[in-house]
């Protein structure tokens, strides 16, 4: 009897705890910012990368402001979304996103450095408030395999 009440309410917790993380996991929007390289056109000039195709973005995940010079591209996206920024060449090889470094406006990450994982070749983070009308300006540290570090100063609006 001791037995059956027991297994009886072992699959009542399981089915609890299943449904509480997957009702978690369900209410974070996920947006993947890509930053794409072509390294032969990259240039010398660490601040003035010469060889950027794009930025690219989920479809759909995001409003995207402007995206004519990836210097100034800017990303619209809500308050607890977690933004993604990986790297590809346009020959199909990882880039490496070394860092996303504040610069000004609203800091929406609490954060003024955002690393990636020890061998992770992405930068990951959760924006914690909104940024109202202003901006996240930050810098991106990026390096493609075999070049050295090259940075940019693209911008995000958390609404």
């Amino acid at each position: 009897m001791k037995t059956h009440h027991f297994k009886s309410v072992l699959c009542f917790v399981l089915m609890l705890l299943f449904s509480v993380l997957s009702f978690g996991q369900s209410k974070a929007k996920t947006v993947v910012i890509t930053l794409i390289v072509d390294p032969s056109e990259l240039g010398d000039e660490p601040n003035d990368p010469k060889g950027l195709s794009f930025f690219e973005i989920d479809p759909g995940a995001t409003e995207v402001i402007y995206k004519m010079d990836p210097k100034d591209f800017t990303v619209t996206v809500d308050k607890g979304t977690k933004i993604k920024w990986q790297g590809i060449t346009t020959t199909g090889e990882n880039v490496r996103i070394l860092k996303i470094q504040y610069k000004s406006g609203v800091d929406t990450f609490n954060d003024k450095n955002i690393r990636r994982c020890l061998f992770g070749k992405r930068v990951r983070k959760t924006t914690k408030r909104s940024t109202g009308e202003g901006y996240y300006v930050y810098q991106i540290k990026f390096r493609p395999k075999g070049k050295k570090r090259f940075f940019l100063d693209p911008k995000i609006r958390v609404e």
